[in-house]
């Protein structure tokens, strides 16, 4: 996406810029109202009311300097963590520009003195959304600060079949140790995307603020009592909140139930917002997301995730990326450093076969669905945009997605509504790792790592993105510190992993001189290494690996003991001793304690043993818990380097 693209599609919307490059006021759409509309408003049965956008010519800033004047003012309803995201993301030379003023007090005032209420205000849209009959609608027009109205579209997204295609979950042995059975049947869903080998490296989404869009949501359910929730909306009527289907979507990304389900980025910040209306089918308003986004924006949201579509009224040729409301605020969010996915739909096979609204944005992060084995889901949307852009960008699991309902219950679950949050809680683990990527960067980064990027279509899009692929890491297998004592023999391999491991180039720095380093193959290299006196103490070395332009390094602590020296003490002693393992001596393998005839008196050191300080106490008693009589004792201990006898005396 070019930069400022976000606000040449809003002056698509509006019209002509008149005599600046900053749009204080737009030319009044002729006529104001579409034929379409107007007799959807005379046909109303009853004189029933609709909902309706009112867009204005101006904000009430006549000149350049009053813009920014009141773009000053402009800062103290944002939050700092909107504006670090602004400042690092955004894809503009300002921090506040023109759409992020309020709309102009005066201008309400004089719809509210018709007896208007106001439903929602958007500043990025400069317009209000209200009921209305067909002659206020009239009245309204007249009005020469209205460019044009417009009626609030509806999301009709219609429920899946239930158990459409039930594919039991399939468990495949991972490339590292990953804890598999924590993540309990939604292992699968996070597997198909590589997102629990991130969650191995330790990303979790920690950091990253996200806002999601739908029903209603269970906070009660016992998947989020770990949820680090900064806030939550409703854009409705609290009567209307239903929390089935926000419940399910919550818990695929941020979600966490040991051993049952895990979301994708269970540790991020998560900001919610009731958009939807649930009854027999799943109805939006488009207002509802406008005011949701630009709340999410103000907050300091850095990925808005949405399963929801809008359709109802909009034909193929509005598919452009420049005609939907949603999608138009869609691409200003963008413009503000905010990552938007959202479904592509499930709309295949029905008489609207394509993607929905906002998904047909060009900075839209459109997601669409398949099987656990990566096949294509029957319902889901295809592309591509009516300008001829594939779409969706990218696939996830979107078939038997384990996910949580409403109580305390759990089920397979389907819909692209369920890959969205998948796609946009392995961006959470991107972000967190690459804090400065734009929402473009993050688009790109996904895309590539694809497994169609070659060859996209409008099934697929780039196809199913692998996380830890779009995350650029190269990284070395953990390397453990290294305990040597005077004569000890290193015979160790040092490995790599990441995305491209077929010739990797190795260094070690600050290496005792008599140890050699060399390459073995693509990815490891051998140190082997003989202690000698000349290197006793501790010494930091460090690891270089690189391929292509991908660079690891990591330091390691590196140390030669003198001898592994194991004292007793005090000898002799009346009621305990204390063995002390040297710093040399490694862990503790076994301890036993003799009498001088050879009878075993004690080895159970379980309670006793402090690995940490390296001690042992002898509390001189016998196995039996009887007190030990006084004389000669032989302690006989063992651990992974050495075996020593010491000799004590017990008053």
């Amino acid at each position: 996406m070019k930069k400022c693209f976000a606000l040449l599609l809003i002056l698509t919307l509006f019209g002509a810029i008149q005599a600046s490059d900053i749009p204080l006021k737009i030319a009044s759409k002729f006529p104001k109202i579409k034929p379409k509309f107007e007799d959807r408003l005379k046909n109303a049965i009853g004189g029933e009311k609709s909902k309706v956008w009112v867009f204005f010519t101006d904000k009430g800033i006549a000149d350049d300097n009053s813009l920014k004047a009141a773009l000053e003012k402009v800062e103290n309803r944002f939050s700092r963590r909107s504006i670090t995201r602004r400042i690092n993301r955004a894809e503009k030379t300002t921090t506040f520009d023109f759409y992020d003023l309020p709309i102009s007090q005066e201008y309400i005032r004089t719809l509210e003195s018709m007896g208007l209420e106001i439903i929602h205000q958007s500043r990025w849209l400069n317009a209000v959304s209200l009921y209305a009959d067909y002659q206020t609608v009239n009245r309204i027009s007249i009005l020469p600060l209205v460019s044009e109205i417009r009626p609030v579209l509806k999301a009709v997204r219609r429920p899946l079949p239930e158990n459409q295609e039930e594919i039991p979950p399939k468990i495949r042995k991972p490339s590292t140790d990953l804890p598999v059975s924590w993540y309990g049947p939604s292992y699968t869903q996070l597997d198909q995307i590589n997102v629990p080998l991130m969650h191995y490296l330790g990303y979790t989404g920690a950091g990253v603020l996200i806002a999601l869009f739908d029903t209603g949501f269970d906070l009660d359910h016992p998947v989020f009592d770990s949820l680090h929730l900064i806030a939550d909306s409703a854009f409705m009527d609290d009567s209307l909140v239903n929390p089935s289907h926000g419940t399910s979507t919550l818990s695929v990304i941020g979600g966490r139930a040991d051993s049952i389900l895990i979301g994708a980025a269970y540790g991020a910040d998560f900001m919610v917002a009731a958009t939807e209306i649930v009854d027999t089918e799943i109805v939006a308003e488009e207002d509802n997301w406008v005011a949701a986004a630009e709340w999410a924006d103000i907050m300091g949201a850095d990925i808005i995730s949405s399963s929801l579509g809008y359709f109802d009224w909009y034909t193929f040729a509005d598919l452009d990326g420049n005609t939907a409301t949603t999608t138009i605020a869609a691409d200003i969010a963008v413009s503000r450093g905010i990552a938007v996915f959202n479904s592509a739909g499930n709309e295949r096979g029905t008489s609207f076969p394509h993607i929905t609204p906002p998904a047909d944005g060009d900075s839209v992060m459109a997601v669409g669905a398949v099987t656990s084995a990566g096949t294509l889901a029957p319902f889901s949307s295809p592309g591509p945009t009516y300008d001829g852009r594939i779409k969706p960008d990218i696939m996830a699991m979107g078939i038997n997605v384990y996910r949580a309902n409403p109580g305390t219950g759990y089920s397979g679950g389907n819909g692209t509504s369920f890959a969205c949050p998948l796609a946009a809680g392995a961006a959470a683990l991107l972000l967190q790792i690459h804090p400065a990527w734009s929402p473009i960067d993050l688009k790109e980064a996904m895309i590539r790592s694809a497994d169609r990027y070659d060859s996209p279509n409008n099934d697929f899009g780039y196809g199913i993105f692998n996380t830890f692929e779009a995350a650029g890491l190269f990284e070395f297998d953990p390397i453990n510190p290294i305990k040597l004592v005077l004569g000890d023999s290193l015979d160790l391999t040092i490995s790599v992993f990441g995305q491209d491991t077929n010739d990797v180039s190795f260094a070690a720095y600050n290496l005792p001189n008599s140890a050699e380093f060399v390459k073995t193959d693509d990815s490891t290299a051998r140190l082997t290494y003989k202690a000698v006196p000349e290197d006793i103490g501790t010494r930091q070395i460090q690891f270089n690996a690189s391929a292509g332009v991908m660079m690891a390094s990591e330091t390691v602590s590196f140390t030669v003991f003198a001898d592994p020296d194991i004292i007793a003490g005090p000898n002799p002693f009346s009621d305990t001793v204390t063995i002390f393992l040297g710093t040399g001596s490694g862990p503790l393998k076994n301890i036993s304690i003799y009498s001088i005839n050879g009878e075993k008196v004690w080895d159970d050191f379980s309670d006793s043993y402090n690995e940490e300080a390296g001690t042992i106490v002898w509390r001189g008693g016998n196995n039996k818990g009887c007190r030990a009589a006084a004389g000669v004792y032989l302690i006989l201990v063992e651990t992974d380097k050495v075996t020593r006898k010491l000799k004590v005396f017990k008053k």
